[in-house]
């Protein structure tokens, strides 16, 4: 079973720093279990903050529900680039973020959360960061999720 969500958020770019990839439990209260279809879930994708200035950082938060009695251990795959309204291509000052691949395992019917920390290069011309991870177990797609970080030029409206 494969599912999307997209969430976009008014934001900031951003380069991968490393570090932050622990799944933590989310907060709560969680969403039912019961509302789950399939063995993962996406709850929601988003950069936290939403918005940032070259030289700024920001973490995808990636929120997933094991829909199941078992625990889980998913693969994840954390691609990224940067991109300009008004071009094509990578933009100047950007770098080439190369694919982050992941195994986590998930507790039975449980909400967790995971993070991957991102920074904007002070000399790219980006005005975006779209992030995408996308969930599997033993080759086997299960979820897609997306985010935008939309990069503020001046700290002025």
């Amino acid at each position: 079973m494969l599912r999307s969500i997209c969430v976009t958020a008014a934001g900031a770019a951003v380069l991968l720093t490393g570090g932050g990839s622990a799944w933590a439990a989310a907060p709560s209260p969680a969403p039912s279990v019961s509302a789950c279809s399939g063995v993962i879930e996406v709850d929601g994708f988003a950069f936290t903050p939403a918005a940032v200035l070259p030289g700024g950082d920001s973490s995808a938060v990636l929120a997933v529900t094991n829909c199941t009695a078992q625990a889980q251990t998913v693969s994840e795959q954390w691609t990224g680039h940067f991109s300009s309204l008004t071009g094509t291509g990578i933009p100047a000052g950007c770098p080439v973020i190369d694919p982050l691949p992941r195994s986590q395992a998930l507790p039975a019917h449980t909400e967790e959360t995971t993070a991957t920390t991102y920074t904007v290069p002070v000399g790219c011309t980006a005005d975006r960061l779209t992030v995408t991870v996308q969930l599997s177990q033993d080759g086997t797609p299960l979820a897609t999720a997306s985010t935008v970080l939309t990069i503020n030029r001046s700290t002025t409206g």
